[in-house]
């Protein structure tokens, strides 16, 4: 992982942690009375000058690495952070600990981002929030050299990585801004990430023969359970089932906005009232609903994934995914944020295998090929002065985009944006092209596939960890993320205890295991084939669609071969990612809504 030096390294500071001065600062301004091992070697890789690469848990103290120093060192530690909603908060919390600090983002005009940057300039900063895209203010680039920086903290390092379950083209620049600022020791925070993320972090970083702390989910009070459903009804009354029997606040995770509406509403037939919260939302709306739940006591959240990252809530009794996840590095950070104050949190998936049709698509979705990225910039390029008059929706017509889940347009229009091809926006009315675009600009990766066989690679494996039901899951984890395997059984997870025995003696709740429903449609005796494959022949199969062939595997047409009574399907299984040729008019194959 050494990557060039930096005139940074040489900023040191002479403080061990056992110091009684970091000790009083730790307890008078942090109300931390001990550091946790890892956190403490954290803290003197960062006080001693080096790069540190540190990946913790959800609710372990992260943020500590970086925030101690700001006030123990001389100088500005500069934080780069991805989520603009969470940095009030964030400041907020610091300033009332009696630490100065701020941040400048596009929540706030120019003339308060201006006032900021001058206190920072001026030395009266101990931070600076910013998000990776401020660096590509022309402002910002401006006053970089005039201010102090002596540590830069990379929060959500995995945001950094091709391979990380957040890639954001912004991050990936972040080591040229590094040496903009004289190469600062850096330290880079993730709370997942596989080996090969956190070498592909270094890389980008540019770090200097980096301290590599690596931790996974050890925390005992955590119970982890997977549950087969098997129609949507089931799951339903499952969640319904769990909620009633776990006391106190927690989070229903699912994929698709709808899905999330949907289960408010039978939630609440039900008796269970819900907020909920996604990105289809007002800025104001998933600000009340974040706030409600933040100062609730039993409320229960039904959320995408755009909630959670830096929900500072202790006492989170629940996370439940009511849909899989597309990584178990996504849902290894999730269920981190539940039992933070270390009383026992119930952490579950319900499995039902078509939702892999949707993370499949998501997956895809996230990945444009190169022509993709090309045909969009040609489309902007060709609508020349009409461009100011066109939005978004104008851009996916002329490309034939259906879904709007399908994120390819927004993704290429960044990595455009970021290249400096393009500047402004559709939301903002002023999107324009400034420069020819040349392909080989690109990362490697958009051109190979790779990245998107390496996102169906991450999908199998949640869906593996999802079917294993004899291994401890901390045993699969700790294989996933290559870390050290703990001591099997470990008492807390479904594979090693019986899961409402561990319920019922942490919770003093009743057991919330309803009796299995019967699907009538997937259990009933299969019909002779040759009346099972007399629907299909009438159906007309294309490229894209997913079906489920013969009432078993769960796939996705990649091409349809031959027409008429000769077509033939080739099927990518949702399963196992395996290809099969299937015979529409010898196997029943039924087409399926992939947003079900």
């Amino acid at each position: 992982m050494t990557m060039q030096p930096g005139s940074g390294v040489d900023k040191v500071c002479a403080m061990q942690v056992d110091d009684p001065e970091l000790v009083r600062v730790l307890a008078e301004r942090f109300g931390v009375q001990r550091l946790r091992s890892l956190q403490a070697d954290a803290l003197q890789g960062v006080l001693d000058g080096r790069d540190v690469l540190v990946t913790m848990p959800t609710g372990a103290g992260k943020s500590l690495v970086y925030q101690l120093p700001a006030v123990l060192l001389d100088g500005l530690v500069l934080v780069v952070s991805p989520l603009i909603a969470l940095m009030k908060d964030q400041v907020d919390g610091l300033v009332a600990k009696g630490i100065a600090a701020t941040f400048v983002n596009s929540s706030i005009d120019a003339a308060k981002r201006e006032r900021r940057l001058q206190r920072a300039m001026r030395g009266e900063l101990d931070l600076l929030f910013v998000t990776p895209e401020r660096f590509r203010s022309p402002r910002f680039l401006e006053v970089l050299p005039s201010l102090s920086v002596v540590r830069l903290a990379v929060d959500e390092a995995h945001c950094v990585s091709q391979w990380g379950h957040d890639f954001r083209p912004d991050y990936s620049r972040l080591g040229g801004y590094r040496k903009l600022l004289g190469d600062p020791p850096t330290v880079a925070l993730t709370a997942t990430a596989t080996p090969r993320v956190a070498d592909d972090i270094a890389t980008h970083l540019r770090l200097v023969a980096p301290l590599v702390l690596r931790a996974g989910i050890e925390r005992e009070n955590l119970f982890f359970a997977v549950q087969d459903v098997l129609t949507q009804e089931d799951r339903t009354d499952r969640i319904a089932a769990r909620i009633q029997a776990l006391d106190g606040p927690g989070i229903v995770y699912a994929a698709l906005i709808r899905d999330l509406e949907r289960l408010h509403g039978e939630l609440a037939r039900r008796g269970i009232k819900s907020l909920v919260y996604h990105g289809g939302l007002s800025t104001d709306e998933r600000r009340r609903m974040q706030d409600d739940f933040m100062g609730s006591e039993r409320d229960v959240v039904l959320a995408t994934n755009a909630f959670g990252m830096g929900v500072d809530k202790a006492d989170i009794r629940f996370v439940l995914h009511a849909q899989v996840p597309r990584t178990l590095e996504a849902w290894a950070q999730e269920v981190g944020r539940s039992g933070r104050d270390g009383a026992p949190a119930w952490c579950e998936l319900f499995y039902f295998e078509e939702d892999l049709a949707i993370q499949q698509g998501f997956v895809r979705w996230a990945n444009p090929t190169l022509e993709y990225v090309v045909s969009v910039y040609e489309t902007l390029r060709g609508w020349g002065e009409r461009i100011v008059v066109k939005d978004l929706d104008d851009l996916r017509q002329e490309l034939l985009v259906k879904e709007r889940r399908d994120n390819r347009v927004s993704i290429t229009l960044k990595w455009l944006e970021v290249l400096g091809v393009t500047k402004g926006s559709f939301e903002t009315r002023d999107i324009e092209v400034v420069r020819d675009f040349d392909p080989a600009e690109l990362p490697e990766f958009i051109g190979t596939g790779e990245k998107l066989q390496d996102d169906l690679l991450g999908l199998l494996a949640m869906m593996q960890f999802a079917k294993d039901e004899t291994t401890c899951r901390r045993v699969l984890l700790a294989r996933h993320f290559e870390l050290a395997e703990p001591v099997a059984p470990c008492g807390a997870c479904d594979a090693c205890t019986p899961a409402d025995e561990w319920l019922t003696s942490r919770f003093s709740a009743r057991p919330a295991h309803p009796p299995r429903k019967r699907d009538p449609e997937r259990t009933a005796a299969r019909p002779a084939q040759e009346d099972a494959a007399e629907p299909a022949r009438r159906e007309r199969f294309q490229r894209g669609d997913w079906v489920r062939i013969d009432d078993r595997h769960l796939g996705q047409v990649l091409k349809v071969e031959g027409e008429g009574k000769r077509a033939r399907l080739v099927v990518e299984s949702a399963g196992d990612l395996r290809r099969r040729t299937v015979n529409p008019r010898k196997q029943k194959v039924e087409r399926l809504d992939s947003g079900a």
